[in-house]
C-alpha cells in the first residue's frame, strides 16, 4: 500500500515505477497550452496532446479497477501576435475527451466550476463588443471551467467498488454530509497563490475528493503544482501521491507538508529529492 510520497521529475516515468492499482483517485489540472508566456513549453498544440495522452495512458495502468480520474480543463486563448491577426481559442477539453476515450476510460459527468461574476474580465475578449455592441463581436467572458469525470473501464457497476471494499468501516465513515453539490455547476471563487500562476481553490480539491474516494484512499496528482491535491487529501484522511517536474515547486510542496502532517511528515516517501527534515520545525 503507497504511504504519502511527494515525487520530483516527468509524471510518464514515475508513473511506470508505482504499482498496478496502487492509485484510488486522480485529480489533475495540466498545465495550459500555451496560454501564457510562462506555459510555452510545447511546440504544437498536436505535441502538447500526445504528452496528455501519453499521462493517461501510464495513469490507466496505476488506478484501481473501476476508479476515477477527475481532470480540471478548460478553453484556452491564443493571443494574436498582432492587430493583423486573429486570436484563437482552442476547445482543450473537447480533445482530451477523446483521448481518455480511446485509452479505456469512461465518460461519467461534466461538472462546470463557475466563477464568481467579473471573474476574467479585466483580460476578456468582450471588453471590444462592450465599447460598440456592434454584431458578430460578441465574445463572452469566460467565467466557467470544466471538471471532467472518467471511470478506468470495468465491466463492474460501481456498486462493487463499494460493496468489495476490504474496510466496510471505511465506506461508512466516508458518507458525504447532508450539505453536497446536487447540480453539476460548481460555484466556487478562484485561488491565488503568488508562488505559482495557476492553482485551483482547495475547496474545488476537497469536493473532488469527498465526492470520488473514500477514506485512507491514495490519491494522485501528476500535475502536483505547489500540492493543493496533497494538502486537501490530508484534511480529508486520505494519502497522496503528488508529481511535479519544477523542482521550485517541489520545495514548495515539501515545506508546506510540514504544516499538513506535522511529525508525521518525516514518513513521506521522497523521489528524486531529499527526505524532509523535521528538526528545525515547531510544531
Amino acid at each position: 500500500m503507497l504511504r504519502n510520497t511527494i515525487a520530483l521529475g516527468d509524471s510518464e516515468a514515475i508513473l511506470r515505477t508505482l504499482p498496478s492499482g496502487s492509485i484510488d483517485l486522480v485529480f489533475t489540472s495540466p498545465p495550459y497550452y500555451n496560454a501564457k508566456p510562462e506555459y510555452a513549453d510545447y511546440i504544437t498544440y498536436e505535441e502538447y496532446l500526445l504528452k496528455i495522452r501519453k499521462i493517461i495512458q501510464a495513469v490507466h495502468h496505476v488506478l484501481a479497477e473501476g476508479r476515477f480520474f477527475v481532470i480540471n480543463v478548460a478553453p484556452v486563448l491564443i493571443r494574436r501576435a498582432n492587430r493583423n491577426e486573429a486570436s484563437r481559442r482552442i476547445a482543450v477539453p473537447f480533445d482530451i475527451h477523446r483521448l481518455f476515450i480511446e485509452e479505456g476510460y469512461d465518460f461519467i459527468d461534466d461538472i462546470i466550476w463557475e466563477k464568481p461574476e467579473g471573474a476574467g474580465w479585466a483580460t476578456s475578449r468582450g471588453r471590444r463588443f462592450a465599447a460598440d455592441r456592434s454584431p458578430l463581436q460578441y465574445k463572452p467572458t469566460p467565467v466557467t471551467e470544466y471538471i471532467l469525470v472518467y471511470r478506468k473501464h470495468t465491466d463492474k457497476l460501481i456498486d462493487w467498488n463499494i460493496r468489495a471494499h476490504p474496510e466496510p468501516e471505511l465506506v461508512k465513515a466516508s458518507r458525504i454530509e447532508e450539505n453536497y453539490e446536487r447540480t453539476n455547476i460548481w460555484r466556487i471563487t478562484p485561488a491565488h497563490d503568488k508562488r505559482h500562476p495557476a492553482v485551483f481553490p482547495l475547496e474545488l480539491a476537497e469536493r473532488v475528493i469527498s465526492y470520488y474516494s473514500f477514506k485512507k484512499d491514495v490519491v494522485l496528482d501528476p500535475f502536483a503544482g505547489i500540492g493543493t491535491v496533497g494538502r486537501a487529501a490530508v484534511r480529508l484522511d486520505r494519502r497522496f501521491v503528488l508529481i511535479e517536474r519544477e523542482k521550485q515547486y517541489v520545495e514548495v510542496i515539501r515545506h508546506e507538508a510540514k504544516s499538513w502532517l506535522g511529525h508525521k511528515a518525516k514518513h513521506i516517501l521522497t523521489i528524486n529529492c531529499s527526505p524532509i527534515d523535521i528538526s528545525d520545525t515547531l510544531f
